[in-house]
């Protein structure tokens, strides 16, 4: 029913069970007033039937939970009743209360009973025990400590208290603790199974669903950290101490008088009366310093569910790297909490490495502004989980190669295939290549047996020409069919991709672009270059050009591929012959019939009316099956006599789809071909056209 205060008028919806039937005494959230509020007449038969369907609001709707500030009432009413609980020890004390081991004596089983302390069991206090008491009751979670009932005091004692499940088993501080000590003390041996990273973020998750489901119900709890957080012998996972739990929905104001919530150490806990405990602290201040949000160590009254996201992100910090999210004394503590510092991400035993997706999910959850943390505790949870299936988490989005190594990881088997077949199909075109090579050259020493001397060393230097002009034709051959494979089945990618216009823009150009002496001009040995004919639009080939984009490794490994040798080079190496010394093949490119062509090196100086399709290395190879050679010319940057080639590009459909050319330079043969090693009394070599 709606009741209001006496003295300011604010209004109530209370439950009517919760009034007894000679009345309750309410104290008023808002002015503290005490007034008493009796339960209303029963209504009459015939009424009976409208009610049901009557909108009783919110509070009896089960969306969110109900307190209502009994507690006058309660200390008023303390009386002797008959003893159920036999204790049997303490389990652990706090500044209000203390916690007890207990025997119900009527159902026969063990609890826990917490119980407020004699000296502190003022109305003002009592009114946070029993908040904490119907917070809990109302909580009905697998991972949230079941509540059993309010207890009722002992003969003439003016103390309350209430019973709950006892949970046998450790503090998620304590199974850290334990882990931070196996690492420390055998940091090269394995720790118990019972330890792992991945158990302790099950315990984790299993927590993180409790409080899931408590905001659901519009409750903040304020305090969460290790040591509220019990694990049970079976795996069992339970969220404790709601003490200082804030419902969003209340408007009730924090004790400022008796009961005021101060700083005690490491801890905000209500105390009586109105001191404070090391120095001077801000009212409103409440929770564990080393796991509190920045709105919540500035006291701000507006705390929400994202105060628990960051505190969660602490605990999951320290469950991580098993160190302290925050050092020093509690000055340094509650500094470092307004301005959300934690320390730095790294595992307590440094040769232990924390994945960067664990890091990037604690930075995400502990952001200093509200707004930027995970906007649930469910989304921080999902991206755990993701972590722990190994999938991509959404905090570190997967960049291409990250994403191969993680398909690669989840299809092991597939992947082995995979690999064996690329490794056989290549070792199989090593192998034809030497062997047209090698019949090539033996096909030439028997004709040079047949001839007189210097007749035999022409011809052996020919055939030697041109077994290495079938390696050439060779490597072309295989790059037109990976620019085909790439551009029918090849996976989706994110390479980057220039534009001609990027070359010619300072501001755009690829990062690795500068002068080569070779070339006489900017190329770029990482990123070939887009260019467009004339008439065609950008966005029409676009994606044409994102499937083609990973053939800028194909044409560089070509370009070293046309070295004589097939030895292995250092990065830096070949770096150098691209740019500097230079190789056989110098130009490599890709006209497709749609007017696009992707060259390489990279460079900004074709022209505006460039169009490949019109060009004379474009028109050598189209329409034709084969390679085809070019008849020499002088290049007009430097490079020399030039010898260009060309293939046609077809589809699985046999459909002509483009042009790749290549040009080898001159020199290069010459001083690879005509100089050999062997080559006894020769004063001069000259290569003739035949």
């Amino acid at each position: 029913m709606i009741v209001k205060c006496e003295k300011c008028q604010v209004a109530f919806n209370v439950n009517d069970s919760l009034i007894r039937p000679g009345g309750s005494k309410l104290r008023c959230s808002k002015c503290k007033h005490i007034f008493t509020i009796y339960p209303p007449q029963p209504p009459i038969p015939e009424k009976i039937e409208s009610s049901q369907n009557r909108d009783i609001g919110p509070f009896s709707s089960g969306d969110t939970l109900t307190y209502v500030d009994f507690s006058q009432d309660v200390f008023d009413t303390l009386g002797s009743v008959k003893e159920r609980y036999v204790e049997m020890g303490t389990i652990g004390k706090g500044g209000m209360g203390e916690v007890l081991l207990a025997k119900d004596t009527q159902l026969l089983r063990k609890v826990a009973i917490k119980v407020l302390k004699k000296e502190a069991a003022t109305p003002a206090a009592l009114s946070f025990f029993i908040r904490e008491a119907q917070i809990t009751a109302q909580l009905d979670h697998p991972n949230i400590v079941p509540l059993y009932t309010v207890k009722q005091p002992e003969n003439e004692e003016k103390n309350v208290s209430f019973v709950m499940k006892l949970v046998k088993g450790k503090t998620l501080f304590e199974i850290m603790t334990r882990a931070r000590t196996a690492y420390i003390e055998s940091p090269k041996s394995e720790i118990p199974s019972e330890l792992n990273p991945r158990n302790r973020l099950e315990h984790f998750l299993k927590a993180c669903d409790g409080i899931t489901y408590a905001h659901r119900k519009q409750v903040v709890h304020r305090d969460l950290k290790p040591a509220n957080i019990m694990v049970g012998d079976f795996g069992e996972v339970y969220v404790m101490d709601w003490g200082i739990a804030k419902m969003l929905k209340d408007e009730e104001q924090e004790l400022t008088t008796q009961g005021t919530e101060i700083l005690t150490g490491d801890m905000a806990m209500p105390q009586s009366g109105g001191g404070v405990i090391g120095g001077a602290q801000p009212e409103g201040v409440v929770g564990t310093l080393s796991y509190m949000s920045p709105e919540q160590a500035l006291g701000l009254s507006d705390v929400k569910i994202s105060s628990d996201i960051f505190s969660l992100g602490a605990v999951l910090y320290e469950l991580v790297t098993l160190k302290p999210a925050r050092i020093g004394d509690s000055k340094k503590k509650l500094e470092w909490a307004k301005k959300g510092y934690l320390n730095e991400v790294s595992h307590v035993v440094p040769q232990e490495k924390i994945d960067p997706e664990l890091k990037a999910i604690i930075h995400k959850a502990t952001e200093f502004d509200y707004r930027d943390r995970y906007p649930s505790v469910s989304a921080l949870t999902e991206d755990i989980r993701c972590y722990l299936r190994g999938d991509e988490v959404s905090e570190l989005p997967d960049n291409l190669p990250r994403k191969v190594l993680r398909w690669m990881a989840k299809h092991r088997q597939l992947t082995v295939i995979m690999v064996m077949m690329v490794l056989l199909i290549s070792s199989g075109i090593t192998i034809w290549s030497l062997h047209r090579e090698q019949e090539a050259l033996k096909a030439a020493q028997i004709r040079g047996n047949k001839l007189p001397p210097p007749e035999a060393e022409v011809s052996a230097q020919g055939q030697y020409i041109y077994s290495r002009l079938l390696r050439l034709e060779d490597l072309a051959i295989s790059l037109a069919n990976s620019a085909m494979y790439l551009i029918q089945d090849g996976p989706p990618n994110k390479e980057r991709f220039y534009w001609i216009e990027a070359f010619q823009n300072p501001k755009e150009v690829p990062p690795d672009l500068k002068y080569s002496k070779l070339y006489q001009k900017h190329v770029s040995i990482k990123y070939p270059v887009v260019k467009t004919a004339p008439g065609v639009r950008k966005e029409d080939v676009t994606p044409l050009m994102q499937r083609l984009a990973p053939l800028r490794h194909h044409f560089r490994k070509t370009l070293l591929d046309s070295r004589p040798g097939f030895a292995p080079i250092l990065v830096s190496e070949a770096d150098r012959l691209l740019t500097v010394h230079g190789i056989p093949i110098r130009w490599a490119f890709i006209g497709l019939e749609v007017g696009v062509m992707y060259s390489y090196p990279g460079k900004g100086t074709y022209s505006d009316e460039y169009d490949p399709r019109v060009r004379p290395w474009y028109e050598l190879g189209a329409h034709k099956h084969g390679v085809h050679w070019g008849n020499p010319y002088l290049d007009i940057q430097g490079l020399g006599l030039v010898l260009p080639c060309a293939t046609s590009i077809y589809d699985r459909d046999n459909q002509f789809y483009g042009v790749l050319g290549m040009d080898v330079t001159f020199s290069d043969i010459i001083e690879d071909n005509l100089t050999r090693e062997g080559s006894v009394g020769v004063i001069e070599s000259f290569l003739l056209d035949g």
